[in-house]
């Protein structure tokens, strides 16, 4: 980001939930007891929708550009990415195996 290199950083973050999607569902081929998810946790599904919301949220950030801050600095999305973040982290701290 520092470069200058904006597209390269959005297109990390997001290729990297991708393939991280990619490997789920080719251990879903190799997992002999049945499918994969029916044996997740809820902290980790929580998590994963977690994941979902926030690149869902960066998404729509990138696209339409917001020029509205909050206290002049921050962003809405900045404080909602921020709110899932830690309720992520406590659900997991709670519920995690």
């Amino acid at each position: 980001v520092r470069m200058g290199a904006l597209d390269m950083a959005i297109g990390g973050l997001l290729g990297s939930n991708m393939f991280d999607a990619a490997i789920v569902a080719i251990d879903d081929i190799f997992y002999l007891p049945g499918p994969i998810l029916r044996d997740v946790s809820v902290a980790h599904a929580f998590s994963a929708l977690s994941a979902i919301m926030m690149s869902g949220i960066f998404i729509v950030v990138m696209v339409y550009r917001p020029s509205r801050r909050v206290l002049g600095t921050v962003g809405w999305a900045s404080i909602f990415l921020a709110v899932i973040f830690v309720v992520n982290s406590v659900v997991l701290f709670m519920y995690g195996d």
